[in-house]
């Protein structure tokens, strides 16, 4: 096989505490997901479901023909800057964008812009490998995985606040249902079929990582009546 990141297992990911699903409650988000997907995939093109059973992703940055490392331009949040900069022993000056010696500060959720040079992310090293990857920034973490919400009924997309998003998590939505995707052009899914409880862990990660959603599960209040 060739040489490439491996996802770490779910025993050392961050440790979060994840909503009181059984297998029971794991099958039917599961298949929610799978019903709403035939409605939805055609506006996600460039995505597919991953359901429990499909390939777990290996990274293969050596011979990988996307090179998201080296395609995309990465922002991050004062948190992920912070720990960047803990992990790296850096100051942020050192792996940001700058102007005139001093970070730059967009007026987005995410307000930084991790430096690029030669073309591709300033951190990647020999080999396509990233040389600050327990430290790297959340959108680094996420790819290629990705969590949408859609309308049950029509697999039209939907956003909302995060008590909503949290409550369709948890499946407790009669109306809209997250969508667990993979983006296509990825060649890393070759790895050992995921098990439903790896797969609710994975689904989990995603959603909290993509929307910053740090909120413990055992907190939840019930959503609006609208969700």
């Amino acid at each position: 096989m060739t040489a490439g990141y491996t996802v770490p297992s779910p025993s050392s990911r961050t440790s979060y505490a994840l909503p009181a699903y059984d297998r029971g409650m794991e099958q039917h988000i599961s298949s929610r997901m799978e019903r709403a997907w035939t409605l939805a995939r055609d506006r996600f093109s460039g995505y597919e479901l991953i359901r429990p059973g499909d390939p777990t992703f290996i990274c293969q940055a050596q011979d990988c023909p996307v090179q998201c490392c080296k395609v995309f331009s990465v922002t991050l949040t004062e948190r992920e800057v912070e720990r960047l900069s803990r992990f790296s022993g850096k100051q942020a000056r050192d792996f940001l964008e700058c102007e005139d010696g001093e970070p730059i500060y967009l007026p987005l959720a995410d307000p930084y812009v991790l430096k690029r040079s030669d073309g591709g992310c300033s951190l990647l090293g020999e080999h396509h490998l990233c040389t600050e990857y327990e430290g790297r920034p959340d959108a680094c973490r996420l790819y290629p995985h990705h969590v949408v919400f859609v309308l049950e009924e029509t697999g039209k997309p939907v956003s909302g606040n995060l008590d909503i998003l949290r409550f369709a998590v948890r499946g407790h939505s009669e109306t809209i249902v997250p969508l667990l995707l993979r983006h296509l052009e990825c060649p890393g899914f070759t790895g050992p079929p995921i098990a439903l409880h790896d797969w609710e862990e994975l689904f989990i990660e995603t959603y909290r990582l993509q929307y910053h959603d740090r909120e413990p599960f055992e907190a939840l209040q019930p959503a609006p009546a609208t969700g």
